[in-house]
């Protein structure tokens, strides 16, 4: 599916309650609008955190050159024009008169610092891996730069839009330091004022901004872990917005005249991972038979309640270059099938039913967050009993996002399998199929958590992000695809809805299938 297809085929939705269509003709400014969200950030500067917790406060904070709008295409941002010079080289014109929060003006030195910073090989930004082959940035003048790459690289005007190439103020990263990362300082229409570990974080209106000023005063981004708890604080007026709502409760929230639901079809994939340096999922007997354990269907009917969409591989159909995999068909749900796969890999029935080979049960353990994508650890939960049926015992352990964030992206991981979710932020192939896949993108190089190495597989996603045929690069991520289902190392649960829940009279808002792109300058509060 195309991207302009992500509009044309409604996959944004807008559920409003009955009292949503009347009101004031226009905005009003001022107030405080209040968000509950279930974890903290991991930091607020793209060169260290590109996860949605502080993604979703940054990207009010820093700006790219352009972004990408909720009908997925290119829009300007920091840069008002652009050209293709060659294939490897983008030259931007550049905003004139815009200035950082910290007084520092905006030009093509600030952007060249940021992607200097960012490709540094001595300590690149965790955005590098994802941006495709950039070599970085060279000025051509004050007011225009160019984006060089080390090779033809299709969609590197989508990289250049990722919110994670958001422009660093060059005087607060040199006078901060570490300390940047929990104030971050750039152009955009909020500016960073507290940050309260595990409680809040709070930005205010920037009233110097370049463009159309913000209509809210502030904006207070809410930890509150539970489920329950978050949709509470919304029906009692302790919080005007829930992302990451309970998925129970939308149908009783849009019925609610002092509600309204939005959401969109969203371009991530939430699922377990196998770790293959950690026998036995070397074998690709036992993957196969874990992943026929897992009864998808029951856990996308019973724990997402309608919250989500089916998965069958690790892109979400609006991304260019997806290819359904089949996974149904190969590996459907069939324990006593999977049982037989664990019997051909060598292993016995025990003494308390837990299948064993040379004497050592099969006893995997499983890393999970709780609360940083719908129904993460539910799940992982209910995986864990589907195992058991199958003489597996999975060991769980519930850990903090930040520290879930830091075991994952470690050069050595001591887990056999974990529960993530990844979205193709550009909604190009290249963007997941490389660094999460290719031989040398291991952490903390690249995102390959599951350690795969295929030299026939790296060929194909080589060729692919060099292609300037879209039909070509097409082609050639679906013969990736069909590697990866072959060698399967990954169960996918299900794609995400972009969901948000709030208040009546908070207006304004329009969900975005990015996760991480979810802006709210153009928010409202009626009073």
């Amino acid at each position: 599916m195309t991207r302009s297809a992500l509009v044309a085929a409604g996959l944004v939705v807008m559920l409003l309650a009955p009292s949503a269509l009347s009101g004031p003709v226009g905005p009003v400014r001022g107030g405080t609008l209040t968000i509950a969200r279930p974890v903290d950030a991991v930091s607020l500067d793209p060169h260290f955190e590109t996860t949605a917790p502080g993604a979703w406060i940054y990207q009010m904070i820093l700006e790219p050159l352009l972004v990408l709008g909720p009908d997925m295409k290119i829009q300007p941002r920091l840069a008002t024009a652009w050209r293709v010079m060659s294939s490897s080289r983008i030259r931007f014109t550049l905003r004139r008169d815009v200035k950082f929060h910290d007084g520092t003006p905006f030009n093509a030195q600030a952007v060249k610092f940021t992607f200097d910073r960012a490709f540094d090989p001595r300590s690149p930004g965790r955005w590098a891996s994802l941006a495709g082959p950039i070599k970085g940035a060279e000025v051509v003048d004050d007011y225009t730069v160019d984006i060089v790459t080390n090779e033809p690289y299709a969609p590197l005007l989508y990289s250049v839009a990722m919110l994670y190439a958001g422009i660093v103020s060059p005087t607060a990263v040199q006078r901060m330091g570490a300390e940047f990362s929990r104030r971050p300082v750039g152009t955009g229409p909020f500016k960073f004022e507290e940050w309260r570990t595990n409680d809040r974080i709070t930005i205010t209106r920037n009233d110097d901004y370049w463009g159309p000023k913000a209509y809210l005063d502030r904006i207070v981004f809410r930890v509150i872990p539970e489920e329950s708890a978050r949709m509470i604080a919304l029906r009692t007026g302790e919080a005007d917005m829930v992302l990451v709502p309970a998925p129970a409760q939308l149908a009783a929230f849009a019925r609610d005249p002092a509600f309204r639901v939005a959401q969109a079809t969203g371009l991530r994939v939430v699922f377990t991972g196998m770790n293959l340096t950690r026998p036995p999922l070397s074998d690709v007997r036992v993957r196969r038979a874990l992943f026929m354990a897992a009864n998808r269907q029951s856990i996308l009917q019973n724990i997402l309640e309608g919250a989500a969409g089916p998965a069958d591989g690790i892109l979400a159909p609006g991304v260019f270059g997806y290819k359904p995999m089949g996974l149904d068909r190969l590996y459907p749900y069939n324990p006593q099938r999977a049982r037989q796969l664990l019997l051909e890999a060598g292993f016995r029935p025990g003494p308390d039913g837990i299948m064993q080979r040379e004497g050592i049960p099969l006893v995997l353990s499983i890393l999970s967050a709780r609360g940083r994508y719908f129904k993460d650890a539910e799940i992982t939960e209910a995986y864990q009993a589907q195992l058991r049926e199958i003489g597996v015992r999975l060991d769980v352990q519930f850990l903090e996002w930040a520290t879930v964030f830091t075991n994952v992206r470690a050069a050595t991981l001591d887990y056999h399998l974990f529960t993530l979710g990844w979205v193709t932020t550009t909604a190009d192939a290249d963007y997941s199929m490389l660094p999460l896949f290719r031989s040398d993108q291991a952490p903390p190089r690249g995102w390959n958590t599951w350690r795969y190495v295929n030299p026939e597989f790296d060929r194909l996603v080589d060729a692919a992000r060099t292609s300037l045929a879209p039909r070509e690069r097409e082609d050639l991520y679906g013969r990736a695809q069909d590697l990866i289902a072959r060698d399967i190392m990954f169960i996918p649960w299900y794609t995400t809805r972009e969901i948000a829940v709030m208040r009546a009279n908070v207006n304004g808002f329009v969900p975005h299938p990015i996760e991480y792109n979810q802006g709210f300058s153009h928010v409202w509060i009626q009073r």
